[in-house]
C-alpha cells in the first residue's frame, strides 16, 4: 500500500508544497509507493483547483544494498491529463492577503457554461499520459530507512529526510 509523504525537508518538494497557499490550488495528496516485486518506486502528487485535478509522478528502479538502504535510479516522469471538473465549483469566499472576496456572483455566472466544459474535460481527460525520461547526473540517489512500523516510516536520503505515513493508517486521522 503506498504511503504518504506528511512530512519531508526536501529542498525540492518545498516550492510544490507552497502551492498550498496559492488561493484556489491545493496539494491533494503527495504519495509514493514501493514494489517490493518489481523493485521500482513511483512518487506521485495530485493538486487540484475548482476547474480540475493534476497528477504527475516519477518512477526509479532501486536495488537494495542493505536491510535500512537502497540504491535508487529515477527512470521515467509522467504528467496525466487534467481531469477537468464537471461542474465548477468555487468556495464561496475567498481569502487573498486578508481581503475576503465573494466569489458568489462567479458561481453564478458561469453555471450557463457547465455542459460546455464538461464536454472539454471529457475530451481532455481521454488525452494520453505525458511521459519522458529523466536526464542528467541527478537520476541517482539513496535512501536511508532509520525508522519502519506498520503506519510509520522515517528515511533519509541525498537529498533530505522524508517522513511517511502508511495510506490508510489511524495517524493520518490524528
Amino acid at each position: 500500500m503506498p504511503r504518504l509523504s506528511q512530512y519531508t525537508a526536501f529542498s525540492e518538494l518545498l516550492p510544490l508544497l507552497a502551492v498550498g497557499s496559492i488561493p484556489l490550488l491545493k496539494v491533494d495528496k503527495i504519495g509514493q509507493a514501493i514494489n517490493t516485486s518489481s523493485l521500482t518506486i513511483e512518487n506521485s502528487t495530485t493538486l487540484s483547483s475548482p476547474f480540475a485535478t493534476v497528477s504527475f509522478s516519477a518512477s526509479a528502479a532501486f536495488e537494495v544494498r542493505s536491510p535500512s538502504r537502497i540504491q535508487v535510479e529515477f527512470k521515467e516522469g509522467k504528467l496525466n491529463p487534467p481531469e477537468i471538473k464537471s461542474s465548477i465549483n468555487f468556495p464561496e469566499n475567498l481569502d487573498i492577503f486578508g481581503q475576503k472576496i465573494n466569489l458568489s456572483p462567479v458561481q453564478q455566472s458561469l453555471s450557463p457554461l457547465q455542459n460546455a466544459v464538461a464536454s472539454i474535460g471529457r475530451t481532455i481527460s481521454s488525452q494520453p499520459s505525458l511521459k519522458a525520461p529523466i536526464p542528467g547526473e541527478r537520476t541517482k540517489s539513496w535512501l536511508l530507512i532509520t525508522y519502519l512500523d506498520k503506519d510509520f516510516r522515517i528515511s533519509r536520503g541525498d537529498g533530505g529526510l522524508f517522513v511517511l505515513v502508511k495510506e490508510g493508517s489511524p495517524l493520518l486521522n490524528e
